[in-house]
């Protein structure tokens, strides 16, 4: 049984609604300011729902860009849908049915809310776990405590500079963030944080403080990224100028590989000095 966050019942009776709404109405009988209105709603609507789902998703350029195309596309295909629309709506008035656009509007908002409530439930590669969702809880499982400790010494302001931007945001955002099981093996470690208090700005952005650590004479990278102004992913990574690239990659594919200790990593935090 899947039940649903709070943040995603708004979003199911937003989208739903302005569906089942827009089916509703009747293009061949508006106005030529009315039709008007009604495509740039249908545009809209698409355009909101598109970039909302590219944000729990993975986006085809970013969530606002998917939004905007969808958008630009469904108004440029408006005759053709007006036309297969109409077509529906009179081939079920020829069975006899007296209020084809109630149905039409009632199948139209149940379709939405299933796919922004159950947005994995079509993925052909199997790669999302079925995570249950409960009211006022974030999803996924506990944040390991030593993962948490490592973006808290990502996140802490330099004892001898001003704080980053977003760094007070983040570390709120650290108290209830919690890991995405994805049932694999993977350094990657992904983040999941509902409902924050604040957004980190900019909102897309590789944290501009990296830590540096060793393992068998190899040299790792920790990277933080952020992703519409949340904590996005936790990730470990190989230096292009290692000598043993491939060794070291395999080396981060292994079961056996952890992340370090905070007193073994070495803060690198990027400056304005060329």
């Amino acid at each position: 049984m899947i039940s649903l966050s709070r943040s995603r019942v708004l979003r199911v009776v937003a989208g739903a609604g302005a569906v089942g709404a827009l089916s509703l109405v009747e293009p061949r009988r508006l106005g030529p300011l009315g039709h008007a209105t009604y495509r740039i709603g249908v545009a809209t609507a698409t355009a909101a729902l598109v970039a909302d789902s590219s944000r729990y998703d993975l986006p085809v350029l970013d969530p606002v860009r998917d939004g905007v195309v969808a958008g630009g596309v469904t108004l440029g295909l408006m005759d053709l849908l007006e036309s297969f629309d109409a077509r529906m709506v009179d081939a079920l008035q020829g069975l006899g049915m007296e209020r084809p656009r109630l149905v039409l509007a009632a199948l139209g908002a149940v379709g939405t809310a299933a796919v922004i409530a159950l947005p994995h439930i079509g993925d052909p590669d199997g790669d999302w776990s079925p995570l249950e969702e409960t009211f006022g809880e974030p999803t996924g499982v506990p944040l390991p405590s030593e993962a948490r400790a490592l973006i808290a010494a990502l996140l802490a302001d330099a004892p001898d500079g001003p704080a980053l931007p977003g760094a007070e945001a983040l570390r709120d955002q650290l108290a209830s963030a919690r890991a995405l099981d994805t049932g694999g093996v993977s350094t990657d470690l992904q983040l999941v944080v509902e409902d924050p208090e604040r957004l980190a700005v900019p909102r897309q952005q590789l944290w501009p403080v990296r830590a540096e650590f060793r393992r068998g004479g190899i040299r790792y990278v920790l990277e933080l990224q952020i992703d519409d102004g949340r904590l996005g992913m936790l990730s470990v990574m190989v230096p292009d100028e290692e000598p043993r690239l491939e060794h070291a990659l395999s080396q981060l594919s292994s079961p056996a590989f952890v992340l370090p200790d905070p007193d073994e990593i070495v803060l690198r935090r990027e400056t304005d000095a060329p």
